[in-house]
């Protein structure tokens, strides 16, 4: 006699897996982010600002977690934070648990199938990259990219990028840095406002205009002062913008003197909108502009094809002279 085969009910074994999950005495994730944070940081402050919540709200879900454990987990004091023994254990499967989680966030989101994370400068982004992306896709027959802009350097070990654009010096390790081109900077303001305001025939003309700042790039004006030999004229006070992009277009409509980075204020030079004050007198920046990405996502397709693509459409722009990948 034959038995007919049983199939069994996936679906029953789920709901009896996840009902078993589920019944386990998890605290609120919420508590556990605050206390990883805390432990951590050794400070309630630090991790609240990290979390952009209240130190309150912090010692808050510190309290809420030891209620739940049914003991105490830790003891503030002047000098910061003292785990107990119960929470030195506690905190070390807390933090390996959020490496889990973190590493299996970034392994989905560095899979070879998603598009590839960039950050860079807003200006560049606007400026120079962002024109040029729509061949990005066809060319590579790569999916478009995630574009991210910050007026700060990545940092590869807490931010979720793949590469990145920058200015500096390579300091990392752990990166691989491709030398891309090298940047001037100049004085350039609009012919109207030279028109009411100038002439400014020499650098010394620049005293008692105002010269506007780009504040993440403050000491460019003080690298340009220099190098021409000025003294006794200062930036500070004027006008202050987060980016070279602000800068040129307040110059562009006649609020001062911007210190113009090439290959940025191209445009604005082309059209007559802006007129650069001493083409004799162009500075070098310090530190070359670089694509960064950590050696350990070096290798993916992604990437790789991106770096290609860059590449090329540098050594298409006149105004840029790329660097060798040795300099």
């Amino acid at each position: 006699m034959t038995h007919a085969a049983i199939k069994p009910d996936y679906r029953s074994v789920f709901q009896v897996k996840v009902l078993s999950f589920m019944q386990r005495r998890l605290p609120p994730l919420a508590s556990l982010r605050a206390f990883e944070a805390v432990v951590r940081l050794r400070s309630f402050k630090a991790a609240a600002a990290e979390l952009n919540v209240s130190s309150s709200a912090i010692s808050h879900q510190i309290r809420r977690l030891e209620t739940e454990l049914n003991c105490r987990l830790m003891q503030r004091n002047r000098t910061g934070v003292t785990l107990t023994a119960q929470g030195e254990r506690y905190a070390f499967g807390v933090t390996r648990g959020m490496e889990r989680l973190l590493e299996a966030t970034e392994e989905l989101l560095s899979d070879t199938g998603q598009c590839l994370t960039l950050q860079t400068y807003s200006t560049f982004a606007i400026r120079w990259l962002v024109p040029r992306l729509a061949s990005y896709s066809r060319a590579t027959g790569q999916k478009p990219i995630r574009l991210v802009t910050s007026q700060s350097d990545v940092d590869f070990s807490t931010d979720a990028v793949d590469a990145c654009i920058m200015i500096g010096h390579p300091q990392d390790p752990q990166v691989a840095y491709r030398p891309l081109f090298n940047s001037h900077v100049f004085p350039v303001a609009s012919p109207d406002y030279l028109e009411r305001y100038g002439p400014i025939s020499q650098p010394s003309d620049l005293r008692g205009h105002p010269l506007l700042q780009v504040y993440p790039s403050a000491d460019d004006w003080s690298t340009w002062l220099t190098a021409t030999g000025l003294s006794g004229i200062s930036p500070a006070g004027e006008g202050l913008f987060d980016s070279y992009d602000l800068a040129l277009n307040a110059a562009v409509g006649g609020m001062g003197v911007a210190l113009a980075i090439e290959p940025f204020a191209h445009a604005e030079l082309e059209t007559g909108a802006l007129v650069e004050l001493f083409p004799e007198r162009r500075t070098a920046l310090p530190g070359n502009w670089y694509f960064a990405t950590p050696y350990a996502k070096r290798g993916l397709d992604k990437v790789a094809a991106f770096e290609t693509w860059l590449l090329e459409e540098l050594s298409r722009d006149p105004s840029l002279v790329p660097l060798s990948p040795a300099a």
